[in-house]
């Protein structure tokens, strides 16, 4: 049966120390396939081969000398970029534990010798088949990390540009208002037009307080400084002292300070983000007043945990996942703009880490992060 020209080429690598065998597999799918193929007499021949070339599908013979199909393919899977090429053993080998060792290298499918021609195109086809899907997958990951990129880069771009035309406006408003009283006093003195002239800057600080927002959010993920070792307890007594005035206005009390693991971050970044969980259990304190606050920590092979806790109205299981999404607002009878703890969650993943809510605490909220004990890799 003659190929049809218009399919695409493959790349087929056989690997088998017998000429004959790698000559009858070539010719059975090259019956069926448009192949380029090559040819490796050995397990080191095949990691030569895969220096400058990259196959679609490996054939692999089991029991070769020197460095039998197995070890081959342990060393195969162990090259990042050849890690998703799929390898197929050939075997006259009919033992279990063959195929064992075979699967545990990362196989993914076998064919015995002597070769059936059927079954020997269709299974390669299959192996083509998936490697084809996990190439336009990757691809498709790329362009989705990519349009992330353009987004944030946008975000991040229209958000610093609008501040300066709002700044701009908020202190000519400033002088507008300072003409307005000492040579106009009696418009100020009217008291529809002076509620008036005091709204418009609130709507400059809002509008200010929402670039910065987005701003924070828009960095989240990209900025992230140099990674230092950093005590946790004396980074969030720092965070504490930014909310004396909610201390001092029965808002919030804040247990004492546990001792905790130190952990490797970018300091700035996490000061964001325990800035913004402890303002979160603030501003969605209910009806407490104050909301008792309490953090902790612990570490374990690999990882380090911190957690802080309120026994504020809690958040219903079902939005536990939601509350870090951007926009996410659960509750619209208080100020914001969503973007607080999606903010964290960006700032611990690119520490490498993660962050969740307890499910388990029901008496309020116990936020968890996670971050790994070593440093992240910074591109």
């Amino acid at each position: 049966m003659p190929v049809d020209d218009n399919r695409a080429t493959h790349r087929i690598l056989i690997v088998d120390d017998i000429e004959d065998n790698c000559v009858l597999i070539e010719d059975h799918l090259r019956r069926k396939l448009k192949c380029e193929f090559r040819k490796a007499s050995s397990g080191k021949e095949a990691l030569k081969i895969l220096d400058n070339w990259r196959p679609d599908c490996i054939l692999m013979d089991i029991m070769m000398p020197e460095m039998d199909g197995i070890e081959a393919t342990k060393r195969i899977k162990m090259i990042p970029v050849c890690h998703d090429i799929p390898v197929l053993m050939v075997t006259a080998k009919q033992e279990m534990k063959s195929f064992e060792d075979a699967f545990d290298a990362g196989a993914v499918d076998y064919i015995y010798k002597p070769i059936d021609r059927t079954t020997l195109v269709a299974r390669v086809k299959s192996a083509l088949r998936s490697k084809e899907d996990i190439d336009r997958i990757k691809e498709l990951n790329q362009e989705l990390f990519q349009k992330k990129e353009e987004l944030s880069n946008f975000s991040h771009t229209v958000s610093h540009d609008l501040k300066s035309p709002i700044v701009g406006a908020a202190s000519l408003y400033d002088l507008f208002l300072y003409r307005i009283k000492n040579e106009y006093p009696q418009i100020v003195e009217d008291e529809s037009i002076k509620d008036i002239l005091e709204r418009i800057p609130q709507t400059f600080h809002k509008m200010l307080d929402f670039i910065n927002t987005q701003l924070d959010y828009a960095e989240a993920g990209q900025v992230i400084g140099e990674l230092e070792s950093v005590s946790m307890e004396k980074l969030i007594r720092t965070v504490i002292v930014n909310f004396e005035y909610a201390e001092r206005e029965g808002m919030v009390s804040f247990g004492k300070l546990p001792e905790m693991p130190e952990a490797r971050c970018d300091p700035i970044r996490m000061l964001k983000v325990w800035q913004n969980l402890i303002a979160n259990s603030i501003k969605y304190r209910g009806s407490r007043n104050p909301v008792q606050i309490e953090f902790g920590g612990d570490e374990s092979a690999g990882t380090v945990k911190y957690w802080i806790r309120d026994n504020g109205p809690g958040i219903i299981q079902k939005f536990q996942d939601k509350v870090f999404e951007t926009n996410a607002r659960l509750n619209y009878d208080v100020e914001g703009y969503g973007f607080g703890l999606a903010t964290v969650k960006k700032i611990v993943e690119a520490h490498g880490g993660k962050i969740w809510i307890d499910a388990e605490i029901t008496d309020g909220a116990c936020f968890v992060c996670e971050l790994p004990q070593e440093s992240v890799n910074i591109e």
